[in-house]
């Protein structure tokens, strides 16, 4: 590179303008630079004083106080050195600062500004959301088609099924003693009209034992003793009056007492599950003259034992109440 030629310069540093200028090929072995020179600032131009001339910029005057806001025609000055520059400058010849700047553009406001709070409360919903939808996805994969397997389901429950207490079967039955002639202990069960009649006077010492067996576990509620229907009959014999009752389930005989009465009475008696009844008679009413006539004979026409079959799975169906208890006197009823 050869030294660059000299250029006629001006006696005011402040002044000089960098200019870049090409005088076409240089001698052989310099190639084609371009020559950097230092130039005379050109001279200032006077404000127009007519009446058309155009106005400056931002409203800024052609000296050197109009800041950004000169026109094209005056001065202005560099915003980062205070150097002024004519008015068609881009740049500072100083600095090289920037002589105007535009507004920024900002970005829009967003249109929604979340909180930390709602944005946990937009991802927890939409992982419910997630959650809810493969739940449904895999109920629908799995769900079986009634119509396809042909088969359905049904649940059923067991309800107890309480049976109301009836008379109950007696499978046997004996007596002590066994009674006189035809006149046996099997007519106390058989539902007939014959009576089973022992001769008091020779047992009342030893009282009659009655003992019936069931063919099942029973859970008994009342006893109902019939004596003569007949009036007159009723009275020319015995009648039983005290007895003692005694289940299996029961630990202990239980006192109870007939009225003197014809027909059927009731006695209460509650046992819960047993097979076998025993019933003594232990006192009689005496027999009394009518017609001129009186025997020696206890008479008892029927017994007849209420009550209901034990369910084992369940336990005892018999009402509740202590085993044994008896109605008092007061609360017998008179049968047919």
């Amino acid at each position: 590179m050869s030294a660059p030629r000299p250029r006629p310069r001006s006696g005011r540093p402040s002044d000089n303008v960098i200019s870049v200028t090409s005088d076409g090929p240089t001698p052989t072995n310099e190639g084609p630079y371009e020559e950097f020179s230092l130039e005379e600032r050109p001279p200032p131009t006077k404000p127009s004083t007519r009446a058309d001339a155009p106005s400056p910029r931002n409203g800024g005057g052609s000296g050197t106080g109009g800041g950004n806001g000169g026109g094209n025609g005056g001065n202005i000055s560099c915003p980062s050195c205070g150097a002024t520059n004519p008015g068609n400058n881009r740049h500072c010849q100083e600095c090289g600062a920037r002589l105007r700047q535009g507004p920024l553009p900002t970005a829009p406001r967003p249109a929604v500004q979340a909180t930390a709070g709602v944005r946990a409360a937009l991802a927890i919903s939409g992982l419910l959301l997630g959650v809810i939808l493969i739940a449904l996805f895999f109920n629908f994969l799995t769900d079986d088609d009634p119509a396809a397997d042909g088969s359905s389901t049904s649940t059923s429950t067991t309800v107890p099924v309480i049976v109301e207490a009836a008379p109950i079967d007696i499978l046997s039955e004996t007596c002590t003693p066994q009674g006189i002639g035809n006149l046996i202990c099997s007519n106390l069960t058989n539902g007939g009209p014959e009576e089973y009649q022992v001769s008091w006077e020779e047992t009342a010492a030893n009282g009659i034992q009655i003992e019936l067996t069931f063919r099942e576990p029973m859970a008994i509620t009342e006893i109902q003793w019939t004596n003569i229907e007949d009036a007159t009959r009723f009275q020319q014999n015995y009648r039983a009056r005290s007895l003692t009752i005694l289940a299996q389930d029961s630990l202990a005989e239980v006192p109870a007492t007939l009225q003197d009465q014809q027909g059927t009475q009731v006695v209460r008696y509650t046992a819960l599950n047993t097979t076998t009844l025993q019933i003594n008679v232990v006192d009689a009413y005496l027999a009394e003259v009518v017609d001129d006539n009186v025997f020696d004979e206890l008479a008892i026409v029927e017994i007849v034992v209420v009550g209901r079959p034990v369910t084992p799975t369940t336990g005892t169906t018999a009402p509740a109440g202590t085993t044994g208890t008896t109605v008092p006197e007061t609360g017998s009823s008179t049968g047919g």
